[in-house]
Protein backbone atom coordinates (compact mmCIF):
# COMPACT_ATOMS: atom_id res chain seq x y z
CA UNK A 1 0.00 0.00 0.00
CA UNK A 2 1.49 3.58 -0.93
CA UNK A 3 0.12 6.48 1.80
CA UNK A 4 0.85 8.88 -1.23
CA UNK A 5 -1.92 7.55 -3.07
CA UNK A 6 -4.38 8.73 -0.01
CA UNK A 7 -2.74 12.14 0.45
CA UNK A 8 -3.29 15.42 -1.06
CA UNK A 9 -0.99 15.86 -4.45
CA UNK A 10 0.19 19.15 -2.88
CA UNK A 11 1.51 17.65 0.22
CA UNK A 12 3.73 15.55 -1.41
CA UNK A 13 7.78 15.87 -1.86
CA UNK A 14 10.06 17.45 0.39
CA UNK A 15 8.30 19.72 3.36
CA UNK A 16 7.09 22.32 2.23
CA UNK A 17 6.36 24.16 5.72
CA UNK A 18 8.38 27.74 6.71
CA UNK A 19 11.45 27.31 7.42
CA UNK A 20 10.36 29.63 10.61
CA UNK A 21 8.81 27.31 12.26
CA UNK A 22 10.58 23.63 11.30
CA UNK A 23 11.27 21.48 14.06
CA UNK A 24 14.76 22.03 15.03
CA UNK A 25 15.90 20.59 18.51
CA UNK A 26 16.59 23.67 21.08
CA UNK A 27 20.05 23.04 21.69
CA UNK A 28 21.53 24.08 24.71
CA UNK A 29 22.36 27.92 24.24
CA UNK A 30 20.62 28.46 21.09
CA UNK A 31 19.94 31.56 19.99
CA UNK A 32 17.09 31.92 17.30
CA UNK A 33 16.19 34.47 15.26
CA UNK A 34 13.92 32.51 13.25
CA UNK A 35 10.26 32.44 13.60
CA UNK A 36 8.68 36.32 14.04
CA UNK A 37 7.07 34.84 17.65
CA UNK A 38 7.83 38.15 19.91
CA UNK A 39 9.30 38.10 22.94
CA UNK A 40 7.08 40.32 24.95
CA UNK A 41 5.46 39.44 27.87
CA UNK A 42 1.59 40.39 27.60
CA UNK A 43 -0.03 42.14 30.27
CA UNK A 44 -1.48 41.31 33.52
CA UNK A 45 -4.88 42.59 32.31
CA UNK A 46 -5.07 40.25 29.39
CA UNK A 47 -4.65 37.21 31.88
CA UNK A 48 -7.27 38.62 34.32
CA UNK A 49 -9.95 39.16 30.74
CA UNK A 50 -8.93 36.37 29.99
CA UNK A 51 -9.77 34.45 33.45
CA UNK A 52 -13.11 36.87 33.77
CA UNK A 53 -14.26 35.59 30.55
CA UNK A 54 -14.51 32.15 31.09
CA UNK A 55 -15.76 32.45 34.62
CA UNK A 56 -19.01 34.04 33.09
CA UNK A 57 -19.36 31.55 30.36
CA UNK A 58 -17.76 32.81 26.99
CA UNK A 59 -16.87 28.85 27.25
CA UNK A 60 -19.71 27.84 24.16
CA UNK A 61 -19.65 28.85 20.66
CA UNK A 62 -19.36 32.08 19.55
CA UNK A 63 -20.74 31.54 15.55
CA UNK A 64 -19.36 34.36 13.64
CA UNK A 65 -17.25 35.84 16.06
CA UNK A 66 -18.01 38.26 18.68
CA UNK A 67 -20.37 41.36 17.61
CA UNK A 68 -18.25 43.73 20.03
CA UNK A 69 -14.84 42.52 18.68
CA UNK A 70 -15.95 43.16 15.02
CA UNK A 71 -16.98 46.55 16.14
CA UNK A 72 -13.99 47.17 17.99
CA UNK A 73 -11.92 45.98 14.68
CA UNK A 74 -13.91 48.36 12.29
CA UNK A 75 -13.08 51.02 14.95
CA UNK A 76 -9.03 50.24 15.17
CA UNK A 77 -9.37 49.87 11.20
CA UNK A 78 -10.48 53.76 10.90
CA UNK A 79 -7.55 55.33 11.75
CA UNK A 80 -6.10 53.96 8.63
CA UNK A 81 -9.27 56.11 7.11
CA UNK A 82 -11.08 53.20 5.68
CA UNK A 83 -14.80 52.21 7.73
CA UNK A 84 -15.88 48.75 7.54
CA UNK A 85 -19.22 47.33 8.71
CA UNK A 86 -18.65 45.54 11.60
CA UNK A 87 -21.44 43.49 11.39
CA UNK A 88 -21.30 42.49 7.75
CA UNK A 89 -17.55 43.39 6.38
CA UNK A 90 -15.30 41.93 8.94
CA UNK A 91 -15.08 38.32 9.47
CA UNK A 92 -13.28 36.66 12.80
CA UNK A 93 -10.27 34.17 12.31
CA UNK A 94 -7.90 31.99 13.95
CA UNK A 95 -4.63 34.06 13.19
CA UNK A 96 -3.51 36.29 10.06
CA UNK A 97 -2.25 32.67 8.25
CA UNK A 98 -6.02 31.43 8.91
CA UNK A 99 -6.92 34.81 7.21
CA UNK A 100 -4.94 34.49 4.35
CA UNK A 101 -5.96 30.95 3.92
CA UNK A 102 -9.87 31.91 4.38
CA UNK A 103 -9.35 34.98 1.58
CA UNK A 104 -8.02 32.36 -1.10
CA UNK A 105 -10.73 29.82 -0.14
CA UNK A 106 -13.46 32.73 -1.29
CA UNK A 107 -11.92 33.73 -4.65
CA UNK A 108 -9.87 30.66 -6.21
CA UNK A 109 -10.84 27.65 -8.35
CA UNK A 110 -8.61 24.73 -9.80
CA UNK A 111 -6.44 26.30 -12.53
CA UNK A 112 -6.48 30.14 -11.38
CA UNK A 113 -3.33 32.18 -10.63
CA UNK A 114 -1.66 34.44 -8.08
CA UNK A 115 0.65 36.54 -8.91
CA UNK A 116 3.22 37.17 -5.34
CA UNK A 117 5.88 39.73 -5.23
CA UNK A 118 9.22 38.33 -4.51
CA UNK A 119 10.37 37.95 -1.84
CA UNK A 120 7.54 37.72 -0.34
CA UNK A 121 5.99 35.73 3.06
CA UNK A 122 5.09 32.23 2.12
CA UNK A 123 2.07 31.56 4.24
CA UNK A 124 0.51 33.72 1.51
CA UNK A 125 2.87 31.76 -1.45
CA UNK A 126 1.99 28.29 -1.12
CA UNK A 127 -1.97 28.60 0.35
CA UNK A 128 -3.16 28.77 -3.37
CA UNK A 129 -1.18 25.43 -4.28
CA UNK A 130 -4.48 24.04 -1.81
CA UNK A 131 -7.44 24.88 -3.96
CA UNK A 132 -5.62 23.97 -7.38
CA UNK A 133 -4.24 27.21 -8.38
CA UNK A 134 -0.88 27.93 -8.50
CA UNK A 135 1.43 30.69 -7.66
CA UNK A 136 3.82 32.95 -9.90
CA UNK A 137 6.17 35.77 -9.31
CA UNK A 138 7.25 38.87 -10.32
CA UNK A 139 10.14 40.32 -8.73
CA UNK A 140 10.81 43.45 -6.81
CA UNK A 141 13.23 45.89 -7.98
CA UNK A 142 16.54 46.05 -5.94
CA UNK A 143 17.56 49.71 -4.95
CA UNK A 144 21.26 50.42 -4.97
CA UNK A 145 21.26 50.87 -1.00
CA UNK A 146 19.59 47.19 -0.88
CA UNK A 147 15.72 48.52 -0.05
CA UNK A 148 12.92 47.15 -2.53
CA UNK A 149 10.14 48.71 -4.78
CA UNK A 150 7.95 48.21 -6.98
CA UNK A 151 8.04 47.50 -10.56
CA UNK A 152 4.59 47.69 -12.62
CA UNK A 153 6.24 45.95 -15.22
CA UNK A 154 7.40 43.18 -13.70
CA UNK A 155 3.76 42.75 -12.85
CA UNK A 156 2.58 43.05 -15.81
CA UNK A 157 4.65 40.26 -17.69
CA UNK A 158 3.22 37.62 -15.75
CA UNK A 159 -0.55 38.75 -15.76
CA UNK A 160 -2.26 36.21 -18.18
CA UNK A 161 -6.05 35.18 -19.00
CA UNK A 162 -5.71 32.56 -15.62
CA UNK A 163 -4.86 35.23 -12.93
CA UNK A 164 -7.20 35.54 -10.14
CA UNK A 165 -5.56 37.74 -7.42
CA UNK A 166 -2.13 39.18 -6.72
CA UNK A 167 -0.47 38.71 -2.85
CA UNK A 168 1.47 41.83 -1.14
CA UNK A 169 2.71 42.37 2.07
CA UNK A 170 2.45 45.68 3.37
CA UNK A 171 5.13 45.88 5.71
CA UNK A 172 6.58 43.40 3.75
CA UNK A 173 7.83 40.21 5.07
CA UNK A 174 10.96 39.73 4.97
CA UNK A 175 11.32 42.64 2.42
CA UNK A 176 10.97 45.56 4.79
CA UNK A 177 8.78 47.63 2.06
CA UNK A 178 5.96 49.63 2.84
CA UNK A 179 4.08 50.33 -0.35
CA UNK A 180 4.20 54.24 -1.18
CA UNK A 181 0.74 55.51 -2.50
CA UNK A 182 1.95 55.80 -6.03
CA UNK A 183 2.99 51.96 -5.52
CA UNK A 184 -0.87 51.13 -4.60
CA UNK A 185 -2.09 53.51 -7.05
CA UNK A 186 0.27 51.17 -9.83
CA UNK A 187 -1.54 48.22 -8.33
CA UNK A 188 -5.01 49.35 -8.12
CA UNK A 189 -4.65 50.04 -11.61
CA UNK A 190 -3.65 46.68 -13.00
CA UNK A 191 -6.17 44.97 -10.63
CA UNK A 192 -9.45 46.92 -12.30
CA UNK A 193 -7.37 46.80 -15.94
CA UNK A 194 -7.37 43.21 -15.38
CA UNK A 195 -10.19 41.99 -12.96
CA UNK A 196 -8.36 40.70 -10.34
CA UNK A 197 -8.65 41.03 -6.50
CA UNK A 198 -5.67 41.74 -4.31
CA UNK A 199 -4.77 40.03 -0.61
CA UNK A 200 -3.09 42.08 1.17
CA UNK A 201 -1.69 41.02 4.42
CA UNK A 202 -1.30 44.39 7.08
CA UNK A 203 0.13 42.08 9.97
CA UNK A 204 2.90 44.66 10.38
CA UNK A 205 0.98 47.82 10.03
CA UNK A 206 2.41 49.05 13.28
CA UNK A 207 5.65 48.72 13.12
CA UNK A 208 6.13 51.33 10.32
CA UNK A 209 9.47 53.25 10.79
CA UNK A 210 9.86 57.21 10.28
CA UNK A 211 9.20 58.70 7.32
CA UNK A 212 6.69 56.19 5.90
CA UNK A 213 2.86 55.87 6.77
CA UNK A 214 0.63 53.04 6.00
CA UNK A 215 -1.74 53.68 3.16
CA UNK A 216 -4.60 51.09 2.72
CA UNK A 217 -4.79 49.69 -0.88
CA UNK A 218 -9.00 49.06 0.16
CA UNK A 219 -8.95 52.93 -0.30
CA UNK A 220 -7.93 53.42 -3.83
CA UNK A 221 -10.57 53.65 -6.56
CA UNK A 222 -11.87 50.81 -7.80
CA UNK A 223 -10.68 48.74 -5.24
CA UNK A 224 -13.00 48.51 -2.28
CA UNK A 225 -14.61 44.82 -3.52
CA UNK A 226 -11.56 43.99 -4.81
CA UNK A 227 -9.25 44.02 -1.67
CA UNK A 228 -9.17 41.44 1.06
CA UNK A 229 -7.19 42.98 4.02
CA UNK A 230 -5.62 39.75 6.19
CA UNK A 231 -4.56 41.30 9.96
CA UNK A 232 -4.01 39.32 13.15
CA UNK A 233 -2.98 40.46 16.76
CA UNK A 234 -0.06 38.28 16.09
CA UNK A 235 2.76 40.81 15.90
CA UNK A 236 0.89 43.83 16.97
CA UNK A 237 0.19 42.61 20.19
CA UNK A 238 2.95 40.18 21.27
CA UNK A 239 -0.70 37.25 20.49
CA UNK A 240 1.53 34.82 18.59
CA UNK A 241 -0.18 31.94 20.46
CA UNK A 242 -3.20 33.15 21.00
CA UNK A 243 -4.76 32.78 17.30
CA UNK A 244 -6.70 35.46 16.30
CA UNK A 245 -7.29 37.49 13.76
CA UNK A 246 -9.72 39.17 10.96
CA UNK A 247 -10.62 39.63 7.50
CA UNK A 248 -12.07 43.00 6.35
CA UNK A 249 -13.33 43.11 2.63
CA UNK A 250 -15.98 45.10 0.86
CA UNK A 251 -19.19 45.18 1.15
CA UNK A 252 -19.84 42.90 -1.41
CA UNK A 253 -17.18 40.72 -1.39
CA UNK A 254 -17.02 39.86 2.72
CA UNK A 255 -20.18 37.66 2.14
CA UNK A 256 -18.61 35.36 0.52
CA UNK A 257 -14.96 35.24 2.80
CA UNK A 258 -17.72 34.71 5.48
CA UNK A 259 -18.85 31.56 3.72
CA UNK A 260 -16.05 29.61 3.10
CA UNK A 261 -14.83 27.22 5.50
CA UNK A 262 -12.67 28.62 8.81
CA UNK A 263 -12.28 28.92 12.26
CA UNK A 264 -12.24 31.78 14.10
CA UNK A 265 -10.54 32.66 17.58
CA UNK A 266 -12.05 30.92 20.93
CA UNK A 267 -14.70 32.96 22.61
CA UNK A 268 -12.52 34.04 25.32
CA UNK A 269 -9.81 35.11 23.63
CA UNK A 270 -11.90 36.90 21.46
CA UNK A 271 -13.13 39.17 24.74
CA UNK A 272 -9.12 39.48 25.44
CA UNK A 273 -8.50 41.28 22.00
CA UNK A 274 -11.27 43.45 22.93
CA UNK A 275 -9.43 44.76 25.77
CA UNK A 276 -6.15 44.92 23.79
CA UNK A 277 -7.20 46.90 21.07
CA UNK A 278 -8.57 49.62 23.22
CA UNK A 279 -6.37 49.52 25.78
CA UNK A 280 -3.62 48.57 24.71
CA UNK A 281 -1.92 51.42 22.99
CA UNK A 282 0.85 52.16 25.60
CA UNK A 283 1.97 48.37 25.90
CA UNK A 284 1.88 49.01 21.53
CA UNK A 285 4.27 51.97 22.21
CA UNK A 286 6.41 50.47 24.21
CA UNK A 287 7.14 47.54 21.50
CA UNK A 288 7.50 49.48 18.91
CA UNK A 289 10.39 51.08 20.75
CA UNK A 290 12.05 48.49 21.17
CA UNK A 291 12.49 47.01 18.14
CA UNK A 292 13.28 49.83 16.59
CA UNK A 293 16.18 50.12 18.67
CA UNK A 294 17.14 46.61 17.84
CA UNK A 295 17.10 47.13 14.34
CA UNK A 296 18.86 50.08 14.72
CA UNK A 297 21.42 48.44 16.74
CA UNK A 298 21.52 45.50 13.99
CA UNK A 299 22.05 47.37 10.75
CA UNK A 300 24.92 49.14 12.23
CA UNK A 301 26.49 45.57 13.28
CA UNK A 302 25.65 43.58 10.23
CA UNK A 303 27.43 46.56 8.32
CA UNK A 304 30.61 45.97 10.52
CA UNK A 305 30.78 42.44 9.20
CA UNK A 306 32.89 41.09 6.51
CA UNK A 307 30.91 40.33 3.20
CA UNK A 308 27.48 41.40 5.27
CA UNK A 309 25.13 44.28 4.15
CA UNK A 310 21.97 45.38 5.76
CA UNK A 311 19.51 48.38 4.80
CA UNK A 312 16.92 49.76 7.71
CA UNK A 313 13.29 48.08 6.70
CA UNK A 314 10.54 50.99 6.56
CA UNK A 315 8.92 48.51 8.19
CA UNK A 316 8.13 45.30 10.17
CA UNK A 317 10.79 43.93 12.45
CA UNK A 318 13.01 41.99 10.03
CA UNK A 319 16.59 42.07 8.67
CA UNK A 320 17.33 40.67 5.53
CA UNK A 321 21.11 41.70 4.29
CA UNK A 322 22.88 40.40 1.54
CA UNK A 323 25.34 37.82 2.35
CA UNK A 324 26.05 37.17 -1.05
CA UNK A 325 29.99 38.78 -0.78
CA UNK A 326 30.85 35.88 1.65
CA UNK A 327 30.89 33.17 -1.09
CA UNK A 328 28.17 30.93 0.55
CA UNK A 329 24.83 30.66 -0.75
CA UNK A 330 21.80 31.42 1.56
CA UNK A 331 20.88 28.18 2.80
CA UNK A 332 24.55 27.81 3.46
CA UNK A 333 25.39 30.63 5.07
CA UNK A 334 22.20 29.63 7.63
CA UNK A 335 23.57 25.99 7.98
CA UNK A 336 26.84 26.78 8.90
CA UNK A 337 26.08 29.67 10.89
CA UNK A 338 24.09 27.14 12.86
CA UNK A 339 26.22 24.80 12.89
CA UNK A 340 28.77 26.70 13.88
CA UNK A 341 27.96 29.44 16.34
CA UNK A 342 24.42 28.06 17.73
CA UNK A 343 22.44 30.86 15.84
CA UNK A 344 19.38 30.55 14.00
CA UNK A 345 18.17 32.10 11.13
CA UNK A 346 15.98 31.90 7.99
CA UNK A 347 17.61 31.00 4.33
CA UNK A 348 15.85 34.14 2.22
CA UNK A 349 15.84 31.41 -0.89
CA UNK A 350 12.38 30.51 0.74
CA UNK A 351 10.59 33.53 -0.06
CA UNK A 352 10.71 33.83 -3.87
CA UNK A 353 12.89 31.70 -6.53
CA UNK A 354 15.19 34.78 -7.32
CA UNK A 355 15.45 38.05 -5.40
CA UNK A 356 15.71 36.38 -1.79
CA UNK A 357 19.04 34.25 -2.76
CA UNK A 358 21.85 35.89 -0.95
CA UNK A 359 19.81 36.73 1.65
CA UNK A 360 19.46 35.98 5.42
CA UNK A 361 16.20 37.33 7.14
CA UNK A 362 16.48 38.29 10.99
CA UNK A 363 13.73 38.61 13.13
CA UNK A 364 14.42 40.82 16.06
CA UNK A 365 12.79 38.54 18.46
CA UNK A 366 15.61 38.45 20.88
CA UNK A 367 16.11 41.46 23.15
CA UNK A 368 19.02 43.89 23.85
CA UNK A 369 20.56 44.25 27.73
CA UNK A 370 19.16 47.17 27.90
CA UNK A 371 15.59 46.09 27.59
CA UNK A 372 12.99 47.66 30.20
CA UNK A 373 9.98 45.34 28.57
CA UNK A 374 9.87 41.85 30.35
CA UNK A 375 9.90 39.23 28.29
CA UNK A 376 7.65 35.52 28.52
CA UNK A 377 11.24 33.61 28.55
CA UNK A 378 14.58 34.30 30.77
CA UNK A 379 17.33 36.77 29.40
CA UNK A 380 20.42 35.84 30.27
CA UNK A 381 23.40 37.68 28.73
CA UNK A 382 24.77 35.23 26.38
CA UNK A 383 21.37 35.12 24.95
CA UNK A 384 20.90 38.41 24.22
CA UNK A 385 20.64 40.09 20.84
CA UNK A 386 23.98 41.60 21.06
CA UNK A 387 25.63 37.83 21.96
CA UNK A 388 23.90 36.74 18.86
CA UNK A 389 25.60 39.59 16.76
CA UNK A 390 28.70 38.84 18.51
CA UNK A 391 28.21 35.26 17.47
CA UNK A 392 27.49 35.91 13.61
CA UNK A 393 30.52 38.35 13.75
CA UNK A 394 32.95 35.61 14.71
CA UNK A 395 31.21 33.19 12.20
CA UNK A 396 31.62 35.86 9.24
CA UNK A 397 35.14 36.62 10.11
CA UNK A 398 36.23 33.20 9.86
CA UNK A 399 34.51 33.16 6.60
CA UNK A 400 36.78 36.45 5.50
CA UNK A 401 39.97 34.55 6.11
Amino acid sequence: MSVEKLVRKELLGPSRGSSTRARVSAAEGMISLAAGDPNFLLPEYIAETLKKAVQEGCTHYCFGGDPDLKVVVSEYYKKYGYEADPSTQVIITAGGSQSIFQSYAAILNGGDEVIALDPAYGGGTRSPGYFGAKTVFAPLRVEEDLSFSLDPEEVKKVITGRTKGLYIDNPGNPSGLVYSKKELKAIADLAVDHDFAVLVDETYTEYIWPDKEHVPLITMPGMENRTLVAMALTKMFAWAGMRTGWVIAGPELAPYVARAPGSGASWPIQRAAIVALTQGEEFVKGMVREYEERLDYGVKRLNEMPGVRCVKPEGAFYLFPDISATGLSSNEFTSKLFEEENVRIVSGAGYGPKVGEGRVRLSMIRPLSTQEMPSWFKVTPDTTFEAAMDRMERFTKRLAK
